[in-house]
């Protein structure tokens, strides 16, 4: 979650996943909620029951909570602050409310709290994200709008305009380079480039091993072109797919003008840590440390691993960022545009990516099984794009879903074709929101034994390293 807010006359806690105004909630629905407590008995979160009205799409913005998960089997949402399994679940009598907006996305969620659960020892742990309203809430004008909570400037940098800026006329000089985003899995580097091209063109989830091969996301302004490169999380692999994906990570370091090692501030540096700042210092281009999260409190209280990944390599400048609320990202851009090399653009100014619309439609699709299923399955599967027609009222796109197991087809089937048809329906949102026009999604699952171990497989599925590089 974002903020949260307490009402102590209404008894009402609000948790929202967005910069909320007046009167941007349009519609409602009500679930059974049940709390979350830590060891002491504190709230770090609340289980909602869903049920089949609700759409992954409609949890975009929920989902972007890196501690959040949707358990797409028992139709629980799991918004949480901290990666932790609760120690005590309690349901609450009254249902918890959902605050949806003209496009029916999720903006936030309200809460009855009972008076015993109002208490500082209640909601200690949520102190950190409290605000205060600005307003009384107004009835029929939805959610009350929040005052950001105050950051120190010691732990956040300040909040940045959108950085993505048009270019309006050719410049007399240009400055050009390829920027690598490279760390472990699961720091934030898909979600960073997102943010910084103020478009989706890298899917995210809070699955490692999410992004499969480098994404190029190109940032165009004035005098200036800066292509990202979005590695895979350099991971130590356990078949032929992985260690595919570390390649073409670990390849992107020699040909970057600038390398951003991306660290989760939050937590110390681990053995793979230490692993890719050796390959990072090896690597010729401007090397930047990246310091992510820094909006999240440490793994232990009061610790500070600023020290610890400072004496992992030699680094021309920290820089302290929160992709996911896109905080320092003007002082990243303004390091990078530094150390950019001089030279024409590489990419027309008007692309954004180097992914068509038919690899991002089939990534939309892995993204959303990767929300829904759970354990291994998601891992399991690759994308095949079979048909895609123009017509004179939609797209139709056929596309089938390879897995490994004829257990992993029926988990990816569901109960009647239900787990399909909700992962279907979601990518189908999110497809039809990037090509502005009505979607015909129709999908098929296949069984490829043990592809992520076959050469020919991942060729024939288009995990080919000259394709990425």
């Amino acid at each position: 979650m974002k903020y949260c807010s307490l009402d102590p006359d209404a008894g009402t806690l609000y948790l929202y996943f967005t910069d909320i105004e007046e009167g941007q909630a349009t519609a409602v629905m009500e679930y059974p909620v049940s709390m979350l407590l830590d060891a002491q008995g504190a709230i770090f979160g609340c289980r909602l029951d869903l049920d089949d009205e609700v759409i992954l799409s409609q949890l975009e913005l929920v989902l972007e909570g890196p501690y959040n998960w949707l358990d797409g089997e028992y139709g629980h949402l799991y918004v949480r602050i901290a990666d932790e399994d609760p120690v005590e679940t309690i349901t609450l009598s009254e249902t918890a409310i959902l605050d949806l907006d003209d496009d029916d996305l999720v903006l936030g969620i309200e809460l009855a709290l009972p008076e015993e659960w109002r208490t500082p020892e209640r909601l200690q742990r949520l102190t950190p994200l409290m605000v205060t309203f600005d307003d009384e809430p107004v009835d029929g004008e939805g959610p009350v709008v929040f005052t950001p909570p105050v950051i120190s400037a010691g732990d956040l940098p300040e909040s940045d305009e959108e950085p993505a800026t048009p270019v309006a006329e050719e410049p007399l000089q240009w400055r050009s380079g390829f920027v690598a985003l490279v760390g472990k899995p699961n720091v934030g580097k898909s979600t960073l480039l997102n943010a910084l091209l103020g478009e989706k063109v890298a899917i995210v989830s809070p699955r490692p091993q999410t992004t499969r091969v480098p994404v190029r996301g190109i940032l165009s302004r004035p005098g200036e072109q800066i292509i990202f490169i979005d590695t895979p999380g350099i991971h130590e692999p356990s078949h032929r797919l992985g260690k595919l994906m570390v390649e073409l990570a670990e390849r992107t370091l020699p040909n970057a003008d600038v390398i951003c090692f991306m660290i989760d501030i939050s937590q110390p540096p681990t053995r793979l840590d230490r692993m890719i700042a050796q390959q990072v210092q090896r690597a010729r281009g401007h090397k930047l440390l990246v310091l992510n999260k820094v909006d999240q409190k440490p793994k232990r209280s009061g610790e500070n691993y600023l020290p610890a990944y400072r004496e992992l390599g030699q680094w021309e400048m920290e820089i302290a960022i929160s992709a996911r609320r896109r905080l320092g990202l003007a002082a990243l851009l303004s390091e990078i545009s530094a150390r950019l090399p001089e030279g024409p653009p590489l990419y027309p100014l008007d692309q954004m990516t180097d992914q068509t619309e038919q690899q991002l439609a089939a990534e939309f699709v892995r993204e959303k099984a990767l929300c829904y299923l759970q354990q291994e399955v998601p891992h399991a599967i690759a994308i095949e794009v079979e048909e895609w027609q123009e017509k004179e009222t939609a797209t139709y796109i056929r596309m089938t879903i390879n897995v490994e197991k004829e257990s992993q087809k029926g988990i990816l089937i569901g109960a009647g074709g239900g787990m399909l048809k909700k992962i279907g329906s979601a990518a189908r949102a999110s497809i039809e929101r990037m090509l502005g026009r009505p979607v015909y999604l129709d999908l098929w699952v296949k069984v490829r034994p043990n592809w992520r171990d076959d050469p020919s497989a991942l060729g024939w599925l288009g995990y080919r390293a000259k394709n990425f590089l």
